[in-house]
Protein backbone atom coordinates (compact mmCIF):
# COMPACT_ATOMS: atom_id res chain seq x y z
CA UNK A 1 0.00 0.00 0.00
CA UNK A 2 1.29 3.20 -0.91
CA UNK A 3 -0.10 6.49 1.42
CA UNK A 4 0.38 9.91 0.43
CA UNK A 5 -1.04 13.23 1.58
CA UNK A 6 -0.79 16.44 0.49
CA UNK A 7 -2.20 19.39 2.95
CA UNK A 8 -1.51 22.96 1.83
CA UNK A 9 -2.85 26.21 3.44
CA UNK A 10 -4.15 28.99 0.87
CA UNK A 11 -1.90 31.39 2.22
CA UNK A 12 1.29 31.07 -0.15
CA UNK A 13 3.63 31.48 2.83
CA UNK A 14 2.00 29.21 4.12
CA UNK A 15 2.07 31.21 7.04
CA UNK A 16 -1.05 30.35 8.51
CA UNK A 17 -3.05 27.33 8.49
CA UNK A 18 -5.54 26.63 6.11
CA UNK A 19 -9.05 24.87 7.28
CA UNK A 20 -8.29 21.45 5.70
CA UNK A 21 -7.60 18.58 8.27
CA UNK A 22 -6.63 15.34 6.87
CA UNK A 23 -6.94 12.12 8.87
CA UNK A 24 -4.80 9.05 8.65
CA UNK A 25 -4.95 6.04 10.33
CA UNK A 26 -4.00 2.78 8.02
CA UNK A 27 -6.33 -0.06 9.30
CA UNK A 28 -8.61 2.30 10.53
CA UNK A 29 -10.05 5.27 8.15
CA UNK A 30 -9.05 8.12 6.24
CA UNK A 31 -10.13 11.25 6.49
CA UNK A 32 -10.75 14.48 4.92
CA UNK A 33 -12.54 17.82 6.97
CA UNK A 34 -12.51 20.65 5.20
CA UNK A 35 -13.55 23.54 7.61
CA UNK A 36 -16.01 26.45 6.33
CA UNK A 37 -14.22 29.57 6.00
CA UNK A 38 -16.06 32.58 7.85
CA UNK A 39 -17.08 34.92 6.91
CA UNK A 40 -16.94 37.27 9.94
CA UNK A 41 -13.24 35.87 10.50
CA UNK A 42 -14.02 34.38 13.77
CA UNK A 43 -10.94 32.83 15.84
CA UNK A 44 -11.44 30.88 18.97
CA UNK A 45 -7.99 30.64 20.89
CA UNK A 46 -5.82 30.93 17.67
CA UNK A 47 -7.39 28.79 15.48
CA UNK A 48 -9.89 29.82 12.77
CA UNK A 49 -13.34 28.78 13.14
CA UNK A 50 -13.39 26.37 10.21
CA UNK A 51 -10.65 24.99 11.29
CA UNK A 52 -11.88 24.56 14.42
CA UNK A 53 -14.89 22.54 13.15
CA UNK A 54 -12.90 20.39 11.31
CA UNK A 55 -10.24 19.14 13.83
CA UNK A 56 -12.83 18.81 15.94
CA UNK A 57 -14.73 16.52 13.89
CA UNK A 58 -11.41 14.46 12.89
CA UNK A 59 -10.84 14.21 16.24
CA UNK A 60 -14.43 12.32 16.96
CA UNK A 61 -14.23 9.92 14.08
CA UNK A 62 -10.68 8.90 14.46
CA UNK A 63 -11.97 7.64 18.27
CA UNK A 64 -14.97 6.48 16.86
CA UNK A 65 -12.73 4.27 14.18
CA UNK A 66 -11.03 2.98 17.23
CA UNK A 67 -14.17 1.44 18.95
CA UNK A 68 -15.20 -2.29 18.05
CA UNK A 69 -17.89 -2.57 15.89
CA UNK A 70 -18.24 1.36 15.64
CA UNK A 71 -17.20 1.56 11.90
CA UNK A 72 -20.11 -0.65 10.97
CA UNK A 73 -23.01 1.42 12.66
CA UNK A 74 -25.26 3.61 10.46
CA UNK A 75 -24.75 6.62 8.75
CA UNK A 76 -27.54 8.84 10.49
CA UNK A 77 -25.78 7.03 13.80
CA UNK A 78 -22.20 8.21 13.12
CA UNK A 79 -23.03 11.58 11.78
CA UNK A 80 -25.56 12.23 14.64
CA UNK A 81 -22.07 11.53 16.87
CA UNK A 82 -20.23 13.61 14.88
CA UNK A 83 -22.40 16.41 15.34
CA UNK A 84 -23.07 15.83 18.80
CA UNK A 85 -19.02 16.08 19.38
CA UNK A 86 -19.00 19.38 17.70
CA UNK A 87 -21.85 20.77 19.67
CA UNK A 88 -20.52 19.93 22.63
CA UNK A 89 -17.11 21.72 21.74
CA UNK A 90 -18.80 25.09 19.84
CA UNK A 91 -22.04 25.06 21.28
CA UNK A 92 -20.63 27.11 24.56
CA UNK A 93 -18.57 29.87 22.53
CA UNK A 94 -21.86 31.14 21.73
CA UNK A 95 -20.71 32.26 17.99
CA UNK A 96 -22.62 34.16 15.66
CA UNK A 97 -21.65 31.43 13.03
CA UNK A 98 -22.04 28.25 13.69
CA UNK A 99 -18.60 26.32 12.89
CA UNK A 100 -18.89 24.01 9.83
CA UNK A 101 -17.07 21.59 8.20
CA UNK A 102 -17.41 18.85 5.67
CA UNK A 103 -16.62 15.44 5.85
CA UNK A 104 -15.27 12.55 3.82
CA UNK A 105 -13.95 9.09 5.00
CA UNK A 106 -13.05 5.67 4.32
CA UNK A 107 -13.25 3.35 6.80
CA UNK A 108 -11.83 -0.38 6.72
CA UNK A 109 -14.37 -2.78 7.80
CA UNK A 110 -12.07 -5.60 6.73
CA UNK A 111 -13.05 -7.17 3.75
CA UNK A 112 -14.38 -4.20 2.56
CA UNK A 113 -14.51 -0.34 2.66
CA UNK A 114 -17.17 1.53 3.50
CA UNK A 115 -17.28 4.94 2.34
CA UNK A 116 -18.99 7.98 3.96
CA UNK A 117 -18.91 11.69 3.08
CA UNK A 118 -21.38 14.67 3.55
CA UNK A 119 -20.48 18.37 1.44
CA UNK A 120 -18.64 18.70 -1.15
CA UNK A 121 -15.53 17.16 -0.47
CA UNK A 122 -15.23 14.36 -2.60
CA UNK A 123 -13.86 10.50 -3.25
CA UNK A 124 -12.53 9.21 -6.34
CA UNK A 125 -12.42 4.97 -6.58
CA UNK A 126 -10.24 3.52 -8.87
CA UNK A 127 -8.68 6.64 -10.51
CA UNK A 128 -12.31 6.69 -12.58
CA UNK A 129 -15.47 7.30 -10.76
CA UNK A 130 -15.64 10.83 -8.55
CA UNK A 131 -18.35 10.89 -5.61
CA UNK A 132 -19.09 13.53 -4.20
CA UNK A 133 -22.43 16.61 -3.31
CA UNK A 134 -22.43 19.55 -4.85
CA UNK A 135 -24.71 22.30 -3.34
CA UNK A 136 -26.86 24.34 -5.14
CA UNK A 137 -26.46 27.38 -3.08
CA UNK A 138 -22.84 27.45 -4.01
CA UNK A 139 -23.98 27.59 -7.74
CA UNK A 140 -25.98 30.78 -6.61
CA UNK A 141 -22.84 32.39 -4.60
CA UNK A 142 -20.74 31.42 -8.04
CA UNK A 143 -22.23 32.45 -10.48
CA UNK A 144 -23.32 36.11 -8.61
CA UNK A 145 -19.59 36.32 -7.90
CA UNK A 146 -18.36 35.71 -11.29
CA UNK A 147 -20.82 38.87 -12.44
CA UNK A 148 -19.68 41.26 -9.51
CA UNK A 149 -16.13 40.40 -10.02
CA UNK A 150 -16.62 40.99 -13.65
CA UNK A 151 -18.51 44.63 -13.11
CA UNK A 152 -15.54 45.73 -11.25
CA UNK A 153 -12.59 44.37 -13.62
CA UNK A 154 -14.90 46.25 -16.95
CA UNK A 155 -12.68 49.44 -16.56
CA UNK A 156 -9.01 47.91 -16.30
CA UNK A 157 -7.29 45.13 -15.56
CA UNK A 158 -8.30 42.75 -12.28
CA UNK A 159 -6.09 43.22 -9.39
CA UNK A 160 -6.12 41.67 -6.05
CA UNK A 161 -7.98 45.00 -4.74
CA UNK A 162 -10.76 43.35 -7.02
CA UNK A 163 -10.73 40.60 -5.80
CA UNK A 164 -10.81 41.68 -2.34
CA UNK A 165 -13.72 44.37 -3.18
CA UNK A 166 -15.79 41.12 -4.75
CA UNK A 167 -15.04 38.79 -1.74
CA UNK A 168 -16.29 40.98 0.82
CA UNK A 169 -19.36 41.85 -1.60
CA UNK A 170 -20.26 38.24 -1.93
CA UNK A 171 -19.57 37.25 1.26
CA UNK A 172 -21.01 40.41 3.22
CA UNK A 173 -23.59 40.56 0.81
CA UNK A 174 -24.81 42.72 -2.22
CA UNK A 175 -26.97 45.61 -0.16
CA UNK A 176 -23.73 46.30 2.04
CA UNK A 177 -21.72 46.96 -1.71
CA UNK A 178 -24.34 49.22 -2.61
CA UNK A 179 -23.96 51.53 0.86
CA UNK A 180 -20.64 51.37 0.66
CA UNK A 181 -20.36 52.43 -3.10
CA UNK A 182 -18.83 49.50 -4.76
CA UNK A 183 -22.28 48.67 -7.16
CA UNK A 184 -25.32 50.66 -7.80
CA UNK A 185 -28.40 49.54 -6.74
CA UNK A 186 -28.89 49.07 -10.47
CA UNK A 187 -26.41 47.11 -10.98
CA UNK A 188 -26.73 44.62 -7.68
CA UNK A 189 -30.34 43.78 -9.04
CA UNK A 190 -28.93 43.19 -12.43
CA UNK A 191 -27.02 40.74 -10.73
CA UNK A 192 -29.41 39.03 -8.17
CA UNK A 193 -32.13 38.90 -11.56
CA UNK A 194 -29.33 37.07 -14.06
CA UNK A 195 -28.45 35.10 -11.14
CA UNK A 196 -32.29 33.48 -10.30
CA UNK A 197 -32.51 33.64 -14.01
CA UNK A 198 -29.91 31.10 -15.11
CA UNK A 199 -29.62 29.36 -11.93
CA UNK A 200 -32.95 28.23 -12.32
CA UNK A 201 -34.16 29.80 -9.25
CA UNK A 202 -37.66 31.23 -10.69
CA UNK A 203 -39.45 29.50 -8.31
CA UNK A 204 -37.74 30.61 -5.27
CA UNK A 205 -36.89 34.10 -6.52
CA UNK A 206 -37.29 35.56 -3.97
CA UNK A 207 -35.26 33.73 -1.40
CA UNK A 208 -32.54 33.68 -3.85
CA UNK A 209 -32.60 37.70 -3.80
CA UNK A 210 -32.59 37.71 -0.09
CA UNK A 211 -29.50 35.53 -0.13
CA UNK A 212 -27.77 37.40 -2.34
CA UNK A 213 -28.50 40.73 -0.46
CA UNK A 214 -27.25 39.39 2.60
CA UNK A 215 -24.12 37.57 1.35
CA UNK A 216 -22.77 33.86 3.17
CA UNK A 217 -22.65 35.32 6.23
CA UNK A 218 -26.26 33.84 6.24
CA UNK A 219 -25.68 31.02 4.83
CA UNK A 220 -25.82 29.52 7.75
CA UNK A 221 -29.36 29.78 8.03
CA UNK A 222 -29.96 27.34 5.50
CA UNK A 223 -27.68 24.39 6.95
CA UNK A 224 -29.54 20.95 7.68
CA UNK A 225 -32.78 22.84 6.56
CA UNK A 226 -35.04 19.57 5.33
CA UNK A 227 -37.68 22.11 3.53
CA UNK A 228 -35.81 24.76 2.19
CA UNK A 229 -34.75 24.54 -1.74
CA UNK A 230 -31.52 26.23 -0.68
CA UNK A 231 -30.88 23.56 2.22
CA UNK A 232 -27.74 21.77 2.66
CA UNK A 233 -26.56 18.61 4.77
CA UNK A 234 -23.37 19.75 6.74
CA UNK A 235 -21.63 18.93 10.17
CA UNK A 236 -22.01 22.54 12.49
CA UNK A 237 -23.81 20.24 15.39
CA UNK A 238 -27.03 20.38 14.29
CA UNK A 239 -28.70 17.23 13.02
CA UNK A 240 -27.76 16.58 9.42
CA UNK A 241 -32.08 16.06 8.04
CA UNK A 242 -31.68 16.24 4.14
CA UNK A 243 -29.71 13.01 3.74
CA UNK A 244 -27.42 14.27 0.97
CA UNK A 245 -24.65 12.56 2.00
CA UNK A 246 -22.73 9.43 0.57
CA UNK A 247 -22.83 6.06 2.52
CA UNK A 248 -21.88 2.89 0.70
CA UNK A 249 -19.64 0.14 0.57
CA UNK A 250 -17.04 -1.92 -2.21
CA UNK A 251 -15.23 -5.24 -1.61
CA UNK A 252 -11.49 -4.64 -1.27
CA UNK A 253 -10.82 -6.92 -4.28
CA UNK A 254 -12.63 -3.90 -6.51
CA UNK A 255 -11.05 -1.14 -4.98
CA UNK A 256 -7.15 -0.62 -6.56
CA UNK A 257 -7.06 3.36 -4.91
CA UNK A 258 -8.53 5.26 -3.09
CA UNK A 259 -8.29 9.29 -3.44
CA UNK A 260 -10.43 11.83 -0.56
CA UNK A 261 -9.73 15.39 -2.13
CA UNK A 262 -11.08 19.10 -0.48
CA UNK A 263 -12.81 21.10 -3.39
CA UNK A 264 -9.68 23.59 -3.47
CA UNK A 265 -8.45 21.02 -6.25
CA UNK A 266 -10.80 22.46 -9.27
CA UNK A 267 -9.29 20.46 -11.78
CA UNK A 268 -9.21 16.08 -11.45
CA UNK A 269 -6.11 14.78 -12.67
CA UNK A 270 -6.21 11.39 -15.14
CA UNK A 271 -3.40 9.89 -12.94
CA UNK A 272 -3.09 8.62 -9.19
CA UNK A 273 -0.78 10.24 -7.34
CA UNK A 274 -0.17 13.64 -5.34
CA UNK A 275 1.74 14.88 -7.84
CA UNK A 276 -0.69 14.36 -10.75
CA UNK A 277 -3.07 16.46 -8.47
CA UNK A 278 -0.62 19.35 -7.72
CA UNK A 279 -0.13 19.31 -11.91
CA UNK A 280 -4.08 19.76 -12.49
CA UNK A 281 -4.02 22.33 -9.76
CA UNK A 282 -1.46 24.03 -11.47
CA UNK A 283 -2.81 24.29 -14.31
CA UNK A 284 -6.66 25.15 -13.30
CA UNK A 285 -4.33 28.59 -11.39
CA UNK A 286 -2.74 29.44 -14.95
CA UNK A 287 -6.18 29.18 -17.04
CA UNK A 288 -8.19 30.83 -14.66
CA UNK A 289 -6.53 32.41 -11.72
CA UNK A 290 -9.61 34.83 -11.12
CA UNK A 291 -11.75 31.67 -11.19
CA UNK A 292 -14.32 33.22 -13.44
CA UNK A 293 -14.00 31.08 -16.32
CA UNK A 294 -13.92 27.07 -16.31
CA UNK A 295 -13.05 26.76 -12.74
CA UNK A 296 -15.42 29.36 -11.16
CA UNK A 297 -16.23 29.40 -7.90
CA UNK A 298 -16.93 31.74 -4.55
CA UNK A 299 -12.95 33.29 -4.68
CA UNK A 300 -10.85 33.79 -6.86
CA UNK A 301 -6.89 33.80 -6.46
CA UNK A 302 -4.50 36.71 -5.28
CA UNK A 303 -0.91 37.33 -4.87
CA UNK A 304 -0.99 36.63 -1.43
CA UNK A 305 -3.08 33.43 -1.18
CA UNK A 306 -4.76 30.62 -3.52
CA UNK A 307 -8.45 30.95 -3.82
CA UNK A 308 -8.59 27.98 -0.82
CA UNK A 309 -6.72 25.24 1.22
CA UNK A 310 -6.01 21.95 -0.60
CA UNK A 311 -5.98 18.35 0.78
CA UNK A 312 -5.65 14.90 -1.16
CA UNK A 313 -5.08 11.82 0.76
CA UNK A 314 -3.91 8.98 -2.13
CA UNK A 315 -4.50 5.26 -1.80
CA UNK A 316 -2.75 3.35 -3.84
CA UNK A 317 -1.82 -0.33 -5.12
CA UNK A 318 -4.25 -1.49 -2.60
Amino acid sequence: MRIEVQNLSRYRTISRPGDDVPLVLPGAVFGVFDGATDPRGTVVNGIGAGRLAALTVAEATAALALQAGARDGSGPDILAHLSDRLARRTRPLDLPIPPSTTAAMALDCGDHWRFLAIGDTGIRLNGDAVLRHEKPIDGISTHARVQVFKALAQDGPATDETEAATRRAIFLGLDLAVREGVLTRARADGIIAATIRERGGEAQGDLVAAFLRGGIRIQHEFSNDPASPLGFDTLNGTLPRRGEWLDFTRPKAAVRSIEIFSDGYPDIPSEVSVAAWEAAFHGAEAEDVHKIGRFATVKGSTAAEFFDDRTVIVIDRL
